[in-house]
């Protein structure tokens, strides 16, 4: 049997994620500009959903949001929204890998699917 395959790449929402981590360590010995494809849990759910629904045997899908954006992005957005008791200070790490922009164009054409959550950002705005 042959069952069709999702990989999520960075899951978060309100409570959990890389952004709750970096809020939470305040510095961080890692690189600024590592690229991070992102997809909220709930947006993962419902792509599991519509995977499971159109029973494509055998595929792989991606789920990501199609926004890709650097930690350091990311974590100017979360101290903008005003929206955590606590702001992030900075990365301080320069070695480690860039990491990739991801793209699930294919994904959501195939499959009938769009995120909720078309973004971090949009993520953010309905906090």
């Amino acid at each position: 049997m042959f069952l069709s395959q999702c990989n999520l790449d960075q899951l978060h929402k309100a409570d959990r994620g890389a952004h709750n981590y970096y809020l939470e360590k305040g510095v961080v010995d890692s690189r600024p500009d590592h690229i991070l494809n992102l997809i909220h849990y709930e947006d993962a759910a419902s792509l599991a959903v519509a995977i499971l629904k159109k029973n494509p045997r055998g595929k792989i899908f991606l789920g990501c949001d199609n926004h890709p954006l650097s930690r350091q992005e990311m974590m100017d957005l979360v101290n903008a929204s005003g929206k955590f008791s606590k702001k992030f200070d900075k990365f301080t790490g320069t070695n480690d890998p860039l990491g990739k922009r991801l793209n699930n164009t294919r994904t959501c054409h195939e499959v009938g699917w769009e995120p909720k959550y078309s973004s971090f950002a949009h993520f953010l705005d309905t906090m």
